[in-house]
């Protein structure tokens, strides 16, 4: 994956008080309103952010919350129906799909005219969170980590989280400053964590948008290719997650003094019970409601890890 080398320079360690931080977010469309949650019961705890790596919907989010827009991008959420994102295709675009002069099932006009509106590309160069969407080019099957150094104009910046979001058949692919037809990143790699870590991240929190254990069934054909997007995305995601256990078990095998230095402190958040959204299902009542989820299930976990810090600490 290419590495954006401006990220790189830009949080220098010796310029931080603590470990390097990252926050990943993974694809799941409308179920990334369970990552504003998240991210809302984050900045409460004072937890801020290094980077912030994001895919799909997990791109959007974080080119948001890096521009200082969490509370904005809540509102949106929370107002937004899937007719505000994309159109369902007239009978004209499906023959220009089958023919070829169609890129996706789906229009997305509407969400591109939002990140118009809403991205603010000097916020996002000006923040202390450095931002990466992650990729895929259908021509050439590279993946890559568009970063803000790689970004020069609003137009570039909708391109790359467009592409970043477009589901191979449901959404269409995007070309970046003119070339390619670039997808979502997620379908190779849906939390780009290997990133995180050639960045020296020592700290990583993962926002995945789909319970362990969902057994949701899918009833029409849109449902059936949505259903497909959460198989592919949800596994890359896990093997991104195997991945970094992997790293820490190996780094364990070091001598103690080293390990400490090399470990990774890994926090996943996700659903614990059954979400049964699909990538498409987006509407204001089911946002505010995984939101409302993200945030108490966030401070669950985030309160009972400061807890037993503190008692680690006392000893």
């Amino acid at each position: 994956m290419t590495q954006d080398a401006g990220i790189q320079n830009d949080i220098a360690e010796d310029s931080l008080d603590r470990p390097k931080r990252a926050l990943v977010l993974s694809g799941g469309g409308g179920r990334g309103a369970y990552q504003v949650g998240v991210l809302k019961a984050l900045t409460e705890l004072g937890i801020d952010f290094d980077v912030a790596f994001g895919t799909s919907v997990g791109g959007i989010n974080a080119a948001f919350y890096a521009q200082g827009k969490l509370k904005r991008l809540e509102e949106i959420w929370c107002s937004i129906s899937a007719t505000d994102v994309f159109h369902f295709p007239t009978m004209d675009q499906l023959r220009h799909l089958m023919i070829g002069h169609r890129w996706g099932l789906l229009d997305t006009e509407p969400l591109e005219e939002i990140l118009y509106r809403e991205m603010d590309l000097q916020l996002l160069k000006n923040s202390r969170t450095k931002v990466g969407f992650a990729t895929t080019d259908l021509c050439t099957l590279e993946t890559r980590l568009i970063g803000t150094d790689d970004i020069h104009s609003t137009r570039a910046l909708v391109d790359a989280l467009l592409a970043s979001s477009a589901l191979p058949i449901l959404f269409p692919a995007r070309d970046f400053n003119g070339e390619g037809l670039w997808i979502d990143g997620g379908l190779v790699r849906n939390t780009p964590v290997q990133a995180a870590i050639n960045l020296g991240c020592k700290e990583i929190h993962i926002v995945l948008l789909q319970a362990e254990n969902d057994g949701s069934c899918p009833t029409n054909i849109i449902q059936v290719l949505s259903r497909c997007a959460d198989i592919l995305l949800y596994a890359s995601a896990r093997d991104g997650i195997r991945m970094l256990n992997q790293y820490n078990k190996v780094v364990e095998t070091q001598p103690p003094e080293i390990a400490a230095q090399h470990r990774l402190d890994i926090r996943v958040f996700q659903p614990q019970n059954q979400v049964n959204y699909t990538v498409l299902d987006i509407n204001h009542a089911n946002s505010k409601s995984l939101i409302k989820q993200g945030y108490e299930e966030a401070m669950q976990l985030l309160v009972c890890d400061i807890t037993e810090q503190q008692i680690f600490d006392a000893l």
